[in-house]
């Protein structure tokens, strides 16, 4: 696996779980379904608004190794990372060997 996160476009990806990944949820979604979802269990479970965690983002600074301190929001969002990086120009590897066939042709 590469760690290139991509996010996801919520209107036409569509997400499929290999597993079980949310109890009583269907496995294969489009994303906004998904989020949509994820977002109902947030609230289910947590005080703090679900509009505001996947939404605006709340105010908060950040600390990266090697930077100083900075400030801004902080947000919940879906990426995807593949498994292996895609071939550039997606297209399959064929081999073209000599067919009997070519000299009737």
């Amino acid at each position: 696996m590469n760690d290139e996160w991509e996010p996801l476009n919520s209107d036409d990806d569509v997400v499929h779980f290999h597993q079980e990944a949310f109890e009583n949820l269907p496995r294969t979604q489009i994303v906004f379904q998904l989020f949509k979802e994820i977002k109902k269990i947030w609230a289910e479970h947590f005080t703090s608004s679900g509009s505001r965690v996947f939404g605006e983002g709340f105010e908060c600074c950040i600390l990266i190794p090697g930077q100083q301190w900075r400030t801004g929001k902080i947000r919940v969002c879906l990426e995807f990372c593949p498994d292996e990086t895609e071939i550039e120009d997606n297209r399959l590897d064929i081999k073209h060997e000599n067919s009997p066939l070519d000299d009737l042709r």
